[in-house]
């Protein structure tokens, strides 16, 4: 190793100690995830918004909390908007907030969808000190690099969206069919909104935002540790307008009501109807009523969440650290890392 290499590396190791990490992490959890809450501040009393709240755009940041009710999205005079996210169990550390301003409502059945922009946020998962460590050289690198990308998210946008991944997020597969062909392709921009309704994301710069306008129904399907691997591999399906079926790597059968082909292995899946598709920048955010929900177990199913939560959950703790990163790549690439 030369001389320069090996300062290099002991630089790196004294900056960010054992957190240079995977941003994106896979794990193992049953449905609904039990590790953290998030709670909406600024409403008067907190509400906890867990299990109603999704991210509606990447660039520009925006994120969707649905509430019971309607005529209530006017905040508390002199209050501060954010999300929190905190620990359920434990100490019930706060782990992070997003703090945020109303850009608009939208008016659901029992219930309405207020869509906040992102001001800023506050990440509690690492100490000050190693955040800015990552922060830094990464804003650099997003600001030289910037016209380049295919959603351009601005770096305080970049660091909200880490504290959003505190809470695990499902990855979910959906899957379209129509008359000329279809499509099965992975998905973790969604969130439950409460009252038979579910929300998510798509790139309207890709082809599934589109077939599913189109269409106006899917099947979305949780993934098991079983199928993760294949799952991420399926990203290459965004590129795609259809697929031929007869050539995925699993076993298919049909959704319940939809007759849309979706894997046998799910534990859980969701058939829907598009009520709403609201085009801001970056995505597409669709509004849909679930129509059927089966559960065929409850095993543990593939959740992402951010490097820095992970290494916060695991307390710094090397050996299961190592051991993370090691079910992270048989996850994601069906092998363990060199």
């Amino acid at each position: 190793m030369s001389i320069v290499r090996h300062f290099s590396q002991s630089l790196k190791k004294i900056v960010y100690g054992d957190t240079s990490i995977p941003q994106e992490f896979t794990i193992g959890l049953r449905q609904p995830q039990g590790e953290v809450a998030v709670f909406l501040h600024g409403f008067g009393a907190p509400l906890d918004v867990t299990e109603r709240h999704t991210m509606a755009c990447c660039a520009p940041f925006i994120i969707g909390v649905s509430v019971d009710g309607t005529g209530i999205a006017a905040p508390r005079k002199g209050g501060d908007i954010s999300l929190r996210f905190c620990e359920r169990g434990g100490e019930k550390r706060v782990l992070g907030l997003i703090r945020l301003a109303p850009k608009a409502t939208v008016p659901l059945c029992r219930s309405e969808l207020i869509l906040f922009n992102v001001l800023g946020s506050t990440n509690y998962c690492l100490t000050r000190l190693r955040l800015w460590a990552h922060y830094l050289p990464a804003a650099y690198s997003n600001w030289r690099k910037f016209q380049t990308f295919d959603v351009k998210m601005r770096s305080s946008e970049i660091r909200a969206s880490q504290v959003a991944f505190i809470r695990p997020h499902p990855l979910m597969l959906g899957s379209v069919n129509g008359e000329s062909g279809g499509n099965i392709f992975p998905m973790n921009l969604l969130g439950d909104l409460g009252n038979d309704y579910f929300a998510f994301a798509l790139k309207d710069s890709r082809r599934p935002a589109h077939l599913v306008e189109r269409l106006r129904s899917i099947a979305v399907s949780n993934v098991p540790l079983s199928l993760c691997s294949v799952a991420f591999k399926l990203a290459t399906n965004h590129t795609k307008e259809f697929i031929d079926w007869n050539q995925l790597p699993f076993p298919l059968t049909l959704s319940r009501s939809l007759l849309i082909p979706i894997p046998a292995s799910a534990p859980r899946v969701r058939e829907m109807k598009v009520d709403q598709v609201h085009k801001f920048g970056s995505h597409t955010l669709f509004i849909a009523r679930i129509v059927s929900d089966e559960w065929h177990s409850n095993d543990p199913q593939v959740h992402i969440v951010h490097g820095f939560y992970q290494h916060s959950r695991l307390r710094g703790d090397k050996a299961k650290l190592k051991s993370s990163l090691i079910e992270d790549s048989l996850n994601k690439h069906g092998m363990a890392a060199s």
